[in-house]
């Protein structure tokens, strides 16, 4: 008896524990077919899809009154799923010829087990057109946008502000220019498309569909102005052809505000073919070059020592052509016709001769370390906060550091030599002098349109007043009278006051010398070859900056002239001769009046 009892126990028991896990296997049957079911596709499909993200269309890029620069159009992309391609030879020679890739290349990409891979990225309409009624399977089109620069440039061969503006890659990523610098909100949020693989990890023929659509983000709005930019672009080009120059570099920016309204380089690019393009021609010069001043560094010095109350404008220095620290002995660029020098001369003096001379003196005068700190205060030696990538800071170096040679350092920083500044710093270094003092931002970017229709301007620094009003009144005056009476006569402009000055710096470059390293076992010297950084005769960057008009400063303007050929009778056309140009046109664009009634006199 109790063995049949224990038997209908273990019965009882089995039957119990059988029914609960029959129920629980229902009940997950049920949640995984029923509740769950969408969730668990999701998942599955996941894990069987191969994702590739789709750039979005990228924002407008503008001028300041609303021409576009930059914009996207329709395009299509060819892609292959190489696992379903059914006859990679045959695909391949159908499709080489149309697609212009080499037909032995494209073989083994269609033969290979990759996942997915593009073939060419935003073909032309009838490309896509002819690809897609070929029908080959594991071929196929995705829709995608092409960046697009409207503009032709001053220049054969070019887009209009090429360098400021940058370009978009093959991936949809901004480089260099605004492009660049203001990735993050043109590029917008990408979409992507999908395909699906088998468990072995096989492509499913017709499986690719759009997953996500992409997200446009904002416009941007320039401070560039268009027309002005094209003129600017054509004179540089002239400028260019004239001297044979290696480059040249121009800029014209508003002095209140720091808005850059035209900034150009020559050689540029076409935006629209970069890939054939040189990357050195990719960044501007204005801002990634940095390069010794010369001459045109002498009115920061006197600004310098004026704001220090270290020297008066009536104060007198001497100037004998002869001026000598350590070993070294500094003198004037016409020695030629002067060689004892100018004898005494005031500071306004300096500047309309460009005197050598007399602007180390007044630097050594004011110190080093004053003059070193009113270059940093100025603005060298650090970037200027301008929106365009790729922008150096500059050198200013310190006269007391280990190395310096310390007076003679302050000497040749005072005329611009030792030091290396870019043209974006200058423009802003001068900017302040025509202003009142006050060091603005240089920028490009006047504000974005937001998705949703909205302008948000840009905000910037306020301006740092980094002189006192009456020294930059006084060195303004200064520097219109170098060109009235001064040595840079051929920028005047009839009927206008212009206030600017001149420079010219040799270029340092690589030169191969011998070095002695010692003797053999013979007594004989033992030479290499070394290379080393040198002046090399000939080389020169030419440069001119002006302030106009002087008498109710608006713009300032400059143009560097790198490399240009010397001859005997020097350049081809000085770079204030292409000011003086170039000004007229800009005064008769913006309709500024002649603030004169006679023009300049020309000096004998």
């Amino acid at each position: 008896m109790l063995a049949r009892t224990d038997s209908r126990i273990r019965a009882v028991v089995m039957l119990v524990v059988a029914s609960l896990v029959v129920g629980l296997i229902g009940y997950r049957l049920v949640q995984w077919q029923v509740i769950d079911q969408d969730g668990l596709a999701d998942q599955g499909l996941a894990q069987l899809a191969h994702v590739q993200q789709i750039p979005a269309s990228r924002g407008l890029i503008l001028d300041r009154s609303g021409l576009i620069l930059a914009t996207s159009v329709a395009a299509e992309s060819v892609f292959a799923t190489p696992p379903t391609v059914e006859d990679p030879t045959h695909s391949a020679l159908l499709l080489s010829g149309i697609l212009g890739l080499d037909v032995d290349e494209l073989t083994a990409t269609l033969s290979s087990d990759v996942a997915w891979t593009w073939l060419v990225r935003r073909v032309d309409p009838e490309t896509a057109t002819r690809v897609r009624a070929l029908d080959l399977p594991g071929i196929g089109l995705v829709s995608e946008s092409k960046r697009v620069y409207t503009m032709g440039g001053g220049a054969p061969g070019t887009t209009l502000a090429s360098q400021l503006l940058g370009f978009v890659n093959v991936d949809g990523v901004g480089q260099y220019g605004v492009e660049a610098a203001e990735d993050p909100v043109l590029a917008g949020t990408p979409g992507s498309v999908v395909a699906q693989e088998d468990v072995a990890g096989r492509l499913i023929a017709g499986s690719v569909h759009q997953l996500d659509e992409p997200v446009n983000v904002a416009d941007v709005t320039l401070t560039l102005d268009a027309g002005l930019q094209h003129i600017l672009e054509q004179q540089i080009l002239d400028n260019y052809t004239k001297n044979r120059a290696v480059g040249v570099t121009g800029l014209i920016m508003d002095v209140h505000t720091g808005a850059i309204l035209a900034l150009a380089s020559y050689p540029s690019f076409d935006g629209n073919a970069y890939p054939t393009t040189d990357p050195e021609l990719f960044n501007s010069p204005a801002v990634s070059r940095q390069y010794e001043p010369g001459s045109v560094m002498k009115a920061m010095t006197v600004a310098a020592a004026l704001d220090a109350g270290a020297i008066t404008p009536s104060d007198l220095f001497m100037d004998d052509n002869d001026l000598h620290i350590y070993d070294a002995v500094i003198h004037n660029a016409d020695r030629a016709w002067y060689p004892s020098g100018h004898g005494l001369l005031t500071a306004a003096q300096v500047l309309a001769l460009s005197n050598n001379v007399g602007a180390a003196t007044i630097g050594l005068t004011l110190g080093g370390q004053p003059l070193r700190e009113a270059f940093l205060r100025f603005g060298f030696g650090q970037t200027t906060g301008v929106d365009i990538a790729g922008e150096a800071p500059g050198v200013v170096l310190d006269p007391d550091a280990e190395g310096s040679s310390k007076e003679l350092t302050t000497a040749q920083n005072a005329f611009g030599q030792g030091i290396s500044v870019t043209v974006m710093q200058m423009a802003a270094g001068y900017a302040a002098i025509a202003n009142g003092g006050k060091l603005v931002t240089p920028h490009i970017v006047d504000g974005w349109t937001l998705a949703d229709g909205t302008y948000q301007a840009r905000t910037l620094p306020e301006p740092k007043r980094v002189m006192k009003a009456q020294t930059a009144a006084t060195v303004l005056d200064m520097l219109t009278g170098a060109i009235d009476d001064g040595i840079a006569n051929g920028a005047s402009v009839a009927g206008y006051s212009i206030a600017g000055k001149t420079g010219t710096a040799q270029i340092a470059g690589p030169v191969k010398v011998r070095v002695r390293t010692g003797w053999d076992a013979s007594g004989n010297p033992i030479y290499v070859d070394s290379t080393r950084q040198e002046y090399i005769e000939g080389w020169v960057d030419s440069s001119f900056i002006g302030i106009a008009p002087a008498s109710n400063p608006r713009y300032v303007m400059m143009i560097l002239i790198h490399r240009p050929v010397v001859g005997s009778g020097g350049i081809g056309e000085r770079p204030e001769v292409a000011f003086a140009q170039l000004a007229p046109l800009v005064f008769d664009y913006f309709g500024i009046p002649p603030d004169r009634a006679s023009p300049a006199v020309a000096r004998p």
